[in-house]
Protein backbone atom coordinates (compact mmCIF):
# COMPACT_ATOMS: atom_id res chain seq x y z
CA UNK A 1 0.00 0.00 0.00
CA UNK A 2 0.91 3.04 -0.63
CA UNK A 3 0.56 6.69 -2.23
CA UNK A 4 0.01 7.47 -5.36
CA UNK A 5 1.07 10.83 -5.19
CA UNK A 6 4.22 10.47 -2.88
CA UNK A 7 5.85 7.10 -3.27
CA UNK A 8 9.75 8.53 -3.69
CA UNK A 9 13.16 6.58 -3.07
CA UNK A 10 12.21 3.14 -4.27
CA UNK A 11 15.85 2.28 -3.85
CA UNK A 12 16.93 -0.96 -5.36
CA UNK A 13 13.17 -2.22 -5.96
CA UNK A 14 14.32 -3.73 -8.67
CA UNK A 15 16.51 -6.52 -7.40
CA UNK A 16 13.98 -6.66 -4.42
CA UNK A 17 11.56 -7.70 -6.31
CA UNK A 18 13.49 -10.26 -8.27
CA UNK A 19 14.58 -11.94 -5.14
CA UNK A 20 10.69 -12.01 -4.10
CA UNK A 21 9.47 -13.51 -7.29
CA UNK A 22 12.22 -15.58 -7.60
CA UNK A 23 11.34 -17.31 -4.16
CA UNK A 24 7.72 -17.75 -5.82
CA UNK A 25 6.28 -15.15 -4.04
CA UNK A 26 4.45 -11.91 -5.64
CA UNK A 27 3.47 -8.41 -4.74
CA UNK A 28 0.51 -6.55 -5.31
CA UNK A 29 -0.28 -2.72 -5.52
CA UNK A 30 -2.90 -0.84 -3.68
CA UNK A 31 -2.38 3.14 -4.47
CA UNK A 32 -4.63 5.91 -2.52
CA UNK A 33 -5.50 7.95 -5.62
CA UNK A 34 -5.52 7.78 -9.27
CA UNK A 35 -3.90 6.67 -12.58
CA UNK A 36 -3.39 10.40 -12.93
CA UNK A 37 -1.08 10.85 -9.64
CA UNK A 38 2.77 11.63 -10.65
CA UNK A 39 3.72 8.35 -9.07
CA UNK A 40 1.14 6.32 -10.26
CA UNK A 41 2.83 4.57 -13.09
CA UNK A 42 5.84 3.82 -10.82
CA UNK A 43 4.05 1.38 -8.34
CA UNK A 44 2.38 0.04 -11.60
CA UNK A 45 5.93 -0.95 -12.49
CA UNK A 46 6.52 -2.45 -9.12
CA UNK A 47 3.16 -4.72 -9.42
CA UNK A 48 4.44 -6.14 -13.15
CA UNK A 49 7.67 -6.67 -12.16
CA UNK A 50 5.92 -8.68 -8.94
CA UNK A 51 3.57 -10.63 -11.09
CA UNK A 52 0.38 -8.91 -9.05
CA UNK A 53 -2.32 -6.55 -9.57
CA UNK A 54 -2.74 -3.01 -9.11
CA UNK A 55 -5.71 -1.07 -7.54
CA UNK A 56 -6.03 2.27 -6.94
CA UNK A 57 -8.81 3.77 -4.73
CA UNK A 58 -9.97 7.36 -4.03
CA UNK A 59 -11.62 6.22 -0.61
CA UNK A 60 -9.23 4.99 1.82
CA UNK A 61 -12.14 3.29 3.94
CA UNK A 62 -12.26 0.48 1.59
CA UNK A 63 -8.39 -0.29 2.19
CA UNK A 64 -8.88 -3.43 3.91
CA UNK A 65 -11.93 -4.96 2.10
CA UNK A 66 -9.26 -4.21 -1.10
CA UNK A 67 -6.70 -6.33 1.52
CA UNK A 68 -8.76 -9.02 2.19
CA UNK A 69 -10.01 -9.01 -1.44
CA UNK A 70 -6.54 -9.92 -2.84
CA UNK A 71 -5.41 -11.88 0.30
CA UNK A 72 -7.91 -14.58 -0.74
CA UNK A 73 -7.37 -14.11 -4.20
CA UNK A 74 -3.50 -14.77 -3.77
CA UNK A 75 -4.62 -17.81 -0.97
CA UNK A 76 -6.76 -19.74 -3.14
CA UNK A 77 -7.80 -20.22 -6.91
CA UNK A 78 -10.34 -16.94 -7.16
CA UNK A 79 -13.06 -19.45 -8.90
CA UNK A 80 -13.31 -22.57 -7.27
CA UNK A 81 -14.93 -25.21 -9.75
CA UNK A 82 -16.03 -27.68 -7.56
CA UNK A 83 -19.92 -28.15 -6.82
CA UNK A 84 -21.06 -26.67 -3.84
CA UNK A 85 -24.37 -26.88 -2.36
CA UNK A 86 -26.42 -23.20 -1.84
CA UNK A 87 -28.55 -21.10 1.39
CA UNK A 88 -30.81 -19.05 1.24
CA UNK A 89 -30.27 -16.10 4.24
CA UNK A 90 -34.17 -14.46 4.02
CA UNK A 91 -33.49 -11.44 2.61
CA UNK A 92 -34.68 -12.07 -0.73
CA UNK A 93 -38.01 -10.46 0.90
CA UNK A 94 -36.24 -7.01 0.27
CA UNK A 95 -36.10 -7.50 -3.39
CA UNK A 96 -39.17 -9.54 -4.10
CA UNK A 97 -41.65 -9.29 -1.30
CA UNK A 98 -42.17 -13.14 -1.03
CA UNK A 99 -39.74 -16.09 -0.90
CA UNK A 100 -37.87 -18.01 -3.75
CA UNK A 101 -37.48 -21.11 -4.39
CA UNK A 102 -32.94 -21.75 -4.86
CA UNK A 103 -31.40 -23.77 -7.03
CA UNK A 104 -29.87 -26.56 -4.53
CA UNK A 105 -26.64 -26.37 -6.06
CA UNK A 106 -24.65 -24.79 -8.06
CA UNK A 107 -21.11 -25.89 -10.23
CA UNK A 108 -18.65 -23.13 -9.26
CA UNK A 109 -18.69 -19.73 -8.19
CA UNK A 110 -16.12 -17.34 -7.82
CA UNK A 111 -15.07 -16.85 -4.23
CA UNK A 112 -15.28 -13.42 -3.04
CA UNK A 113 -16.87 -11.24 0.40
CA UNK A 114 -19.46 -9.64 1.61
CA UNK A 115 -19.04 -6.07 1.46
CA UNK A 116 -20.09 -4.63 5.52
CA UNK A 117 -23.29 -2.88 3.63
CA UNK A 118 -24.24 -5.56 1.55
CA UNK A 119 -26.53 -8.06 1.84
CA UNK A 120 -26.34 -11.85 0.57
CA UNK A 121 -29.26 -13.18 -0.30
CA UNK A 122 -28.06 -16.70 -1.19
CA UNK A 123 -24.54 -18.03 0.08
CA UNK A 124 -22.48 -20.95 -0.03
CA UNK A 125 -22.73 -24.21 2.61
CA UNK A 126 -19.29 -25.19 2.36
CA UNK A 127 -15.80 -23.83 4.56
CA UNK A 128 -16.14 -19.95 3.42
CA UNK A 129 -19.67 -19.30 3.54
CA UNK A 130 -19.18 -16.93 0.41
CA UNK A 131 -22.17 -14.84 -1.18
CA UNK A 132 -23.50 -16.27 -4.43
CA UNK A 133 -26.42 -13.73 -4.59
CA UNK A 134 -25.68 -9.74 -2.97
CA UNK A 135 -27.07 -6.57 -3.63
CA UNK A 136 -26.67 -3.35 -2.12
CA UNK A 137 -27.18 0.95 -2.34
CA UNK A 138 -24.83 3.53 -3.25
CA UNK A 139 -26.33 6.72 -2.65
CA UNK A 140 -29.41 6.88 -4.36
CA UNK A 141 -28.20 4.01 -6.62
CA UNK A 142 -28.50 0.07 -6.23
CA UNK A 143 -25.62 -2.60 -6.97
CA UNK A 144 -25.72 -6.22 -6.89
CA UNK A 145 -23.32 -9.33 -7.98
CA UNK A 146 -24.09 -13.24 -8.93
CA UNK A 147 -20.99 -14.96 -8.16
CA UNK A 148 -22.09 -18.58 -10.11
CA UNK A 149 -21.99 -18.41 -13.35
CA UNK A 150 -24.58 -18.02 -15.86
CA UNK A 151 -23.59 -20.04 -18.96
CA UNK A 152 -20.31 -22.01 -19.68
CA UNK A 153 -19.09 -24.96 -18.73
CA UNK A 154 -19.87 -24.60 -15.27
CA UNK A 155 -23.46 -23.12 -15.56
CA UNK A 156 -25.12 -26.73 -15.87
CA UNK A 157 -27.44 -26.72 -12.93
CA UNK A 158 -28.04 -22.96 -13.74
CA UNK A 159 -29.35 -23.22 -17.33
CA UNK A 160 -31.76 -26.61 -15.68
CA UNK A 161 -33.34 -24.58 -12.51
CA UNK A 162 -36.42 -23.08 -13.63
CA UNK A 163 -36.46 -20.09 -12.00
CA UNK A 164 -33.88 -18.40 -13.60
CA UNK A 165 -36.00 -15.99 -15.81
CA UNK A 166 -37.75 -15.12 -12.66
CA UNK A 167 -34.57 -14.24 -10.74
CA UNK A 168 -32.96 -12.77 -13.47
CA UNK A 169 -36.01 -10.57 -14.24
CA UNK A 170 -36.88 -9.90 -10.33
CA UNK A 171 -33.23 -8.85 -10.26
CA UNK A 172 -32.98 -6.47 -13.28
CA UNK A 173 -36.71 -4.52 -12.03
CA UNK A 174 -34.78 -3.84 -8.26
CA UNK A 175 -31.60 -2.72 -9.82
CA UNK A 176 -33.81 -0.32 -11.96
CA UNK A 177 -35.45 1.08 -8.85
CA UNK A 178 -39.05 2.20 -8.17
CA UNK A 179 -40.56 3.79 -11.73
CA UNK A 180 -39.93 7.42 -10.32
CA UNK A 181 -43.45 10.04 -11.08
CA UNK A 182 -42.68 12.52 -14.06
CA UNK A 183 -41.99 15.76 -12.80
CA UNK A 184 -39.63 15.09 -9.91
CA UNK A 185 -36.33 14.61 -8.66
CA UNK A 186 -34.15 13.92 -5.96
CA UNK A 187 -30.52 15.26 -4.90
CA UNK A 188 -29.04 13.88 -1.83
CA UNK A 189 -25.57 15.52 -0.92
CA UNK A 190 -23.88 14.55 2.29
CA UNK A 191 -20.88 17.36 3.95
CA UNK A 192 -19.05 16.16 6.53
CA UNK A 193 -21.91 15.14 9.35
CA UNK A 194 -24.99 17.08 7.50
CA UNK A 195 -27.25 15.56 5.49
CA UNK A 196 -29.04 17.89 2.46
CA UNK A 197 -32.43 16.10 0.79
CA UNK A 198 -33.75 18.19 -2.57
CA UNK A 199 -36.99 17.71 -3.64
CA UNK A 200 -37.78 19.00 -7.12
CA UNK A 201 -40.75 19.31 -8.60
CA UNK A 202 -42.40 20.69 -12.31
CA UNK A 203 -44.94 23.30 -10.61
CA UNK A 204 -47.82 22.16 -13.55
CA UNK A 205 -47.77 18.67 -12.42
CA UNK A 206 -47.21 18.66 -8.80
CA UNK A 207 -48.37 21.70 -7.32
CA UNK A 208 -51.79 21.87 -6.53
CA UNK A 209 -51.28 18.08 -5.63
CA UNK A 210 -48.80 18.81 -2.89
CA UNK A 211 -51.17 21.79 -1.78
CA UNK A 212 -53.26 18.70 -0.44
CA UNK A 213 -51.11 15.86 0.35
CA UNK A 214 -47.41 17.19 0.59
CA UNK A 215 -44.58 15.26 0.16
CA UNK A 216 -43.05 12.52 3.39
CA UNK A 217 -39.81 12.09 4.39
CA UNK A 218 -38.34 9.29 6.76
CA UNK A 219 -34.73 8.70 7.48
CA UNK A 220 -33.38 5.44 9.70
CA UNK A 221 -30.24 5.19 11.62
CA UNK A 222 -27.95 2.26 11.86
CA UNK A 223 -28.14 -0.94 10.24
CA UNK A 224 -30.74 -2.10 11.37
CA UNK A 225 -32.80 0.92 11.50
CA UNK A 226 -32.95 1.32 15.03
CA UNK A 227 -34.01 4.89 14.57
CA UNK A 228 -36.73 6.04 12.09
CA UNK A 229 -37.31 10.11 12.34
CA UNK A 230 -39.55 12.00 10.16
CA UNK A 231 -37.91 14.99 8.56
CA UNK A 232 -40.11 18.18 7.78
CA UNK A 233 -39.16 19.61 4.71
CA UNK A 234 -38.98 23.46 3.83
CA UNK A 235 -40.12 25.02 0.73
CA UNK A 236 -37.14 27.13 -0.34
CA UNK A 237 -38.29 28.34 -3.85
CA UNK A 238 -41.70 27.37 -5.71
CA UNK A 239 -40.15 24.22 -7.38
CA UNK A 240 -38.31 23.04 -4.51
CA UNK A 241 -38.42 21.18 -0.93
CA UNK A 242 -34.95 21.15 0.90
CA UNK A 243 -34.53 19.42 4.38
CA UNK A 244 -31.20 19.31 6.34
CA UNK A 245 -30.20 16.95 9.13
CA UNK A 246 -27.07 16.77 11.40
CA UNK A 247 -26.46 12.96 11.78
CA UNK A 248 -23.60 11.36 14.23
CA UNK A 249 -20.12 10.92 13.15
CA UNK A 250 -19.49 7.27 11.73
CA UNK A 251 -22.98 6.02 11.61
CA UNK A 252 -25.21 4.77 8.71
CA UNK A 253 -28.42 6.11 7.42
CA UNK A 254 -31.26 5.48 4.64
CA UNK A 255 -34.18 6.84 4.01
CA UNK A 256 -36.92 7.25 1.48
CA UNK A 257 -39.49 10.25 0.03
CA UNK A 258 -43.10 9.76 -0.14
CA UNK A 259 -44.91 11.80 -3.26
CA UNK A 260 -48.19 10.74 -3.77
CA UNK A 261 -48.59 6.73 -3.46
CA UNK A 262 -44.50 5.77 -4.39
CA UNK A 263 -41.96 5.85 -2.19
CA UNK A 264 -38.44 7.12 -3.38
CA UNK A 265 -35.16 5.55 -1.71
CA UNK A 266 -32.09 6.81 -1.31
CA UNK A 267 -28.63 5.70 0.88
CA UNK A 268 -27.29 3.96 2.75
CA UNK A 269 -24.99 6.82 3.49
CA UNK A 270 -21.99 6.26 5.45
CA UNK A 271 -21.73 9.54 7.80
CA UNK A 272 -18.15 11.10 8.07
CA UNK A 273 -16.17 8.04 6.05
CA UNK A 274 -14.98 10.43 3.76
CA UNK A 275 -14.86 14.13 5.53
CA UNK A 276 -11.17 13.88 4.95
CA UNK A 277 -10.44 12.67 1.38
CA UNK A 278 -13.78 14.79 0.41
CA UNK A 279 -12.98 17.26 -2.58
CA UNK A 280 -14.78 19.99 -2.42
CA UNK A 281 -13.56 23.15 -4.99
CA UNK A 282 -14.93 26.04 -2.45
CA UNK A 283 -12.84 24.96 0.29
CA UNK A 284 -9.90 24.96 -1.94
CA UNK A 285 -11.00 28.29 -3.06
CA UNK A 286 -11.28 29.68 0.47
CA UNK A 287 -7.94 28.18 1.39
CA UNK A 288 -5.92 30.11 -1.46
CA UNK A 289 -7.59 33.19 -0.19
CA UNK A 290 -6.63 32.76 3.49
CA UNK A 291 -3.36 32.42 1.63
CA UNK A 292 -3.21 35.18 -0.65
CA UNK A 293 -4.53 37.64 2.29
CA UNK A 294 -1.69 36.32 4.73
CA UNK A 295 1.05 36.63 2.39
CA UNK A 296 2.09 32.83 1.87
CA UNK A 297 2.23 30.26 -0.13
CA UNK A 298 0.73 27.21 -1.81
CA UNK A 299 2.92 23.91 -1.80
CA UNK A 300 1.82 21.38 -3.97
CA UNK A 301 5.20 19.49 -3.31
CA UNK A 302 5.90 18.43 0.14
CA UNK A 303 9.76 18.53 -0.13
CA UNK A 304 9.55 21.84 -0.72
CA UNK A 305 8.13 22.37 2.76
CA UNK A 306 11.77 22.38 4.46
CA UNK A 307 12.26 25.50 2.35
CA UNK A 308 12.61 28.31 3.91
CA UNK A 309 10.49 30.92 1.89
CA UNK A 310 12.22 34.07 1.01
CA UNK A 311 11.71 36.83 3.29
CA UNK A 312 9.76 40.37 1.69
CA UNK A 313 9.74 42.02 5.27
CA UNK A 314 12.02 44.81 6.55
CA UNK A 315 13.94 44.94 9.38
CA UNK A 316 12.12 44.83 12.44
CA UNK A 317 12.45 47.77 15.05
CA UNK A 318 11.50 45.87 18.29
CA UNK A 319 15.38 45.08 18.91
CA UNK A 320 15.81 48.71 18.54
CA UNK A 321 13.16 50.25 20.90
CA UNK A 322 13.82 47.63 23.01
CA UNK A 323 17.23 48.21 23.67
CA UNK A 324 16.54 52.68 23.69
CA UNK A 325 13.83 51.89 26.63
CA UNK A 326 16.83 49.73 28.41
CA UNK A 327 18.78 52.63 27.77
CA UNK A 328 16.01 55.41 29.28
CA UNK A 329 15.04 52.25 32.26
CA UNK A 330 19.28 52.81 33.44
CA UNK A 331 19.47 56.59 32.93
CA UNK A 332 16.30 57.41 34.51
CA UNK A 333 17.83 55.50 37.68
CA UNK A 334 20.97 56.69 37.64
CA UNK A 335 19.33 60.08 38.17
CA UNK A 336 16.99 59.44 40.69
CA UNK A 337 20.14 57.87 42.68
CA UNK A 338 22.39 60.58 42.00
CA UNK A 339 20.21 63.30 42.79
CA UNK A 340 21.53 65.16 39.27
CA UNK A 341 19.00 67.77 37.98
CA UNK A 342 19.48 69.52 34.41
CA UNK A 343 20.45 73.45 35.26
CA UNK A 344 18.02 75.93 34.04
CA UNK A 345 18.47 77.69 31.33
CA UNK A 346 16.94 80.97 30.19
CA UNK A 347 17.07 80.52 26.66
CA UNK A 348 15.43 83.75 25.64
CA UNK A 349 18.30 85.88 27.30
CA UNK A 350 20.62 83.57 25.97
CA UNK A 351 19.24 84.02 22.38
CA UNK A 352 19.02 88.19 22.81
CA UNK A 353 22.11 87.78 24.04
CA UNK A 354 23.20 86.17 20.71
CA UNK A 355 21.45 88.49 18.39
CA UNK A 356 23.30 91.24 20.27
CA UNK A 357 26.79 90.14 19.37
CA UNK A 358 25.62 89.26 15.82
CA UNK A 359 24.43 93.05 15.00
CA UNK A 360 27.66 94.25 16.87
CA UNK A 361 29.71 91.83 14.12
CA UNK A 362 27.70 93.69 11.36
CA UNK A 363 27.81 97.03 12.74
CA UNK A 364 31.83 96.51 13.25
CA UNK A 365 32.16 95.02 9.53
CA UNK A 366 30.21 98.08 8.03
CA UNK A 367 32.25 100.69 10.53
CA UNK A 368 35.89 99.51 8.77
CA UNK A 369 36.45 101.94 5.73
CA UNK A 370 37.44 100.09 2.69
CA UNK A 371 41.16 100.16 1.76
CA UNK A 372 42.38 102.45 -1.07
CA UNK A 373 43.57 101.11 -4.21
CA UNK A 374 47.22 101.06 -4.49
CA UNK A 375 48.49 103.20 -7.78
CA UNK A 376 50.87 102.01 -9.53
CA UNK A 377 54.11 103.33 -8.90
CA UNK A 378 56.21 104.87 -11.91
CA UNK A 379 58.44 102.75 -13.59
CA UNK A 380 62.30 103.80 -13.20
CA UNK A 381 64.96 102.70 -15.18
CA UNK A 382 67.83 100.68 -13.54
CA UNK A 383 70.72 103.55 -14.29
CA UNK A 384 68.50 106.46 -12.10
CA UNK A 385 69.50 106.89 -8.81
CA UNK A 386 67.74 108.61 -5.81
CA UNK A 387 68.59 112.29 -5.03
CA UNK A 388 68.75 113.12 -1.11
CA UNK A 389 65.80 115.23 -0.05
CA UNK A 390 66.50 118.24 3.31
CA UNK A 391 64.26 117.46 6.23
CA UNK A 392 61.19 119.54 6.31
CA UNK A 393 61.69 122.50 8.97
CA UNK A 394 59.55 122.33 11.97
CA UNK A 395 56.26 124.17 11.26
CA UNK A 396 54.38 126.79 13.79
CA UNK A 397 52.56 123.79 15.05
CA UNK A 398 55.27 121.91 16.19
CA UNK A 399 57.17 125.09 17.96
CA UNK A 400 54.48 125.52 20.09
CA UNK A 401 53.73 121.96 21.19
CA UNK A 402 57.44 122.11 22.19
CA UNK A 403 57.01 125.61 23.93
CA UNK A 404 54.22 124.38 26.42
CA UNK A 405 56.10 121.16 26.96
CA UNK A 406 58.58 123.34 28.37
CA UNK A 407 56.56 125.27 30.40
CA UNK A 408 54.69 122.52 32.06
CA UNK A 409 58.67 121.17 33.13
CA UNK A 410 59.53 124.77 34.10
CA UNK A 411 56.14 124.80 36.78
CA UNK A 412 57.04 121.16 38.17
CA UNK A 413 60.58 122.74 39.29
Amino acid sequence: FTDAADSEEPGQYKTLIKEIVANAGSVSVIGLGTRADPDAAFIEDISKRGNGRIFFTENPSTIPNIFAQETVTIARSAFLDEPVQTQATGSWYEIGNKDFDWLPSVGGYNLSYTRPDDTAALITQDEYAAPLVAYGRRGIGRTAAVSFPLGGEFSGEVRQWPKVGDFLQTMNRWLMGETVPPGIGIRSQLTGTELTIDLLYDTDTWAEKFAVNGPRIMLAHGENADKIDELQWERVAPDRYSVRADLADGGMVRGAVQVGGVALPFGPLVVGADAEWAFDRERIAELRQVVAASGGRELVDLSEAWLRPPSKESAPLRPWLFSLLLILIVAEALITRTGWKMPDANFAYLFQKWRDARGKKSDLVKAQPKPAKKKPLPEKSVEETPTPQPPAADTESSAAARRARFARAKRKK
